[in-house]
């Protein structure tokens, strides 16, 4: 796997070192790195999250804003990042992260709960449209035994119709 540094990713985000350490700094547990040799390293995978803080920034969303649509976004949260960032538990970005994510885990737990509701709700309608199928099908059979009720009534009136008009003419 091929690691990148500050001065690689700076390059190929066209933004200062300076800059890009901010967001690293800002937006830590979205970016993926190692350490070899007491040297910090970051993963390719990297750079989409690096992409779409440039085009927050770009389009001048504040540090919260940004921190707020990548809490909401696809990209994962690095756990190895996780231990470097409560070692700074003083710092204001750890707190900020922590807010964020923890309004993140809310609103996953409200939505759990609306699609859990929404589940009942169709189970409902579910319940109902099978009563009613089970009462379409009592009168389509109740139907069809009138349909056959009226082919023999029909046919008993025919005999009784040739009946009475041979008496007629025997007559």
């Amino acid at each position: 796997m091929e690691f990148l540094s500050k001065e690689s990713l700076s390059h190929i985000m066209g933004v200062q070192k300076n800059t890009l350490e901010k967001w690293i700094e800002d937006f830590n547990v979205y970016i993926p790195k190692t350490k070899l040799n007491n040297v910090t390293y970051y993963r390719p995978d990297g750079i989409e999250v690096l992409k779409f803080i440039k085009k927050c920034n770009d389009q001048d969303y504040d540090r919260k804003q940004i921190r707020e649509m990548l809490a909401t976004s696809t990209f994962p949260i690095r756990l190895e990042n996780m231990h470097s960032v409560s070692q700074q538990s003083h710092d204001e970005s750890y707190k900020e992260n922590v807010v964020t994510m923890m309004q993140t885990i809310g609103k996953v737990v409200s939505n759990v709960e609306n699609q859990q509701q929404l589940v009942e709700i169709i189970k409902e309608k579910q319940k109902n449209q099978n009563k009613l199928i089970k009462d379409i099908k009592k009168q389509t059979d109740e139907i069809d035994h009138l349909k056959q009720e009226m082919e023999t009534l029909k046919q008993q009136l025919a005999s009784v119709s040739k009946q009475s008009f041979k008496r007629k003419v025997n007559l």
